[in-house]
């Protein structure tokens, strides 16, 4: 059974377990209530390894929090809809009697439209006021906002989105009040992170093939002296491996001739990855030759698609400059790793026929198109130049160029203007990705 955190305010993590309770044979939830959000940090790092997967109360948790979640982690948040909104509002007018018309709000910016909640809500709010606010939020500030307001006697209550903020207010006697929940935003948000956790699991649970090759090794045959020097150089080579062997959990097969195989899950090759870089450098080092040293890893269900992508993989590394570790997962999208674990990915296939008719017209591949287009993505600017994308892609300026023209030309790039440098020369002509593209994907 999967175990999940559920990080909020304890009342609000009350009734999250509450409705968890329909999912008793599915999932265990573990309560992680907080007084302050401040306290979110030290959950996530002392409570991670006790646990699948994490819901957050809401938003605010949950984007607080961002800072601190791994990309691993699995996590969702309860997404308010205006069922707990309208609640609140509810519980406002029942402790006191009367519809309060006058009130004062705080809430995370770009996530939930507050104004339009309050027209919904049908009620003739005289004076609203709203304090939106960022991730890098002043708790104190959002305080004195409401106090304030209170003070000069221009609100009757506050509807608060933070509970240090509640804790504050209350201690001021102002009549406050935190955002809720429904039961049917809990139910949904619940379903959601149930199927994330499963899936995680399930992906974990595939095949993860590692292919290390050695390149050129007719090279290092050809410098060794005698076959006793290769068989020392061999070991020295296993010894490196088996290190991360151990740590991936697998079984390691030499292949001969510079090829290594090892056979783990996905899960593990994947929290792996910094190690596995590691230890093509440590290659690199105990051969002390310029020769190239790759991985190519493929996921899959079964062992032979798993072998299937991991050589698909290895092909791949011989094509791109810089790229020492490529991965083929199990849907077919291909990922470079690259320095400092940051990755680039993409899908060498399409059955957008007439993209793919476009492409061929002008001698481009799929693969080519969608790895420049996931670049520029990534990339975040509004164009691109030549001399910018050729360093992304690690190639010559000269190649990006061809590629470019012959992109331009099927109409799937254009240029936008010109870039002017300080120092003499042609500036540089820069392009974006054609509206062909934005109205496909």
């Amino acid at each position: 059974m999967h175990r999940i955190g559920v990080i909020g305010p304890d009342r609000t993590v009350e009734r999250i377990l509450k409705v968890a309770a329909d999912f008793i044979h599915e999932v265990e939830c573990i309560p992680f209530p907080y007084d302050d959000e401040i306290e979110i940090q030290r959950i996530l790092q002392e409570h991670r390894s006790q646990v699948k997967g994490w819901l957050f109360s809401g938003p605010v948790p949950y984007i607080i929090a961002q800072e601190y979640i791994k990309a691993d982690d699995t996590v969702a948040y309860c997404q308010t809809m205006g069922g707990g909104f309208y609640l609140c509002c509810l519980q406002m007018a029942f402790a006191h009697k009367v519809v309060l018309e006058r009130i004062s709000v705080d809430f995370i910016e770009s996530e939930v439209d507050i104004e339009q909640l309050l027209r919904a809500t049908g009620i003739p709010w005289r004076d609203v006021f709203i304090k939106y606010y960022s991730r890098q939020y002043d708790p104190e500030e959002i305080i004195q906002f409401h106090l304030q307001l209170w003070r000069e006697g221009k609100i009757d209550g506050v509807i608060t989105a933070l509970r240090s903020v509640m804790n504050a207010l209350q201690k001021e006697n102002v009549p406050v009040y935190h955002f809720t929940l429904s039961e049917q935003e809990i139910y949904q948000s619940l379903k959601i992170i149930i199927e994330k956790v499963q899936s995680s699991y399930f992906k974990n649970t595939q095949v993860g093939l590692v292919i290390i090759e050695v390149g050129n090794y007719g090279k290092i045959i050809e410098r060794a002296k005698t076959p006793y020097d290769l068989q020392i150089l061999e070991l020295r080579l296993k010894a490196i491996l088996l290190p991360l062997c151990k740590s991936l959990d697998g079984y390691l097969l030499d292949k001969g001739t510079g090829v290594y195989e090892i056979f783990s899950s996905r899960g593990a090759v994947q929290r792996e990855i910094t190690m596995l870089q590691d230890t093509i450098e440590q290659l690199l080092l105990a051969i002390n030759m310029d020769v190239p040293v790759t991985a190519g890893i493929g996921f899959g269900e079964t062992v032979f698609a798993g072998e299937i992508n991991a050589h698909r993989a290895l092909r791949n590394t011989k094509e791109q400059k810089g790229a020492h570790v490529v991965i083929v997962q199990d849907d077919g999208k291909m990922v470079e790793v690259v320095k400092n674990n940051k990755a680039l990915s993409y899908e060498f296939y399409s059955n957008d026929t007439e993209l793919l008719k476009k492409l061929n017209r002008v001698s481009v591949g799929i693969k080519t198109y969608c790895k420049i287009e996931n670049i520029v993505q990534r990339m975040g600017a509004s164009s691109f130049s030549i001399s910018q994308l050729a360093a992304q892609m690690s190639v010559t300026e000269r190649n990006v160029r061809r590629i470019i023209t012959s992109l331009c030309e099927a109409g799937l790039v254009e240029q936008v203007g010109e870039e002017y440098a300080a120092a003499r020369g042609r500036p540089n002509k820069l392009y974006q990705i054609a509206a062909y593209k934005n109205e496909k994907h």
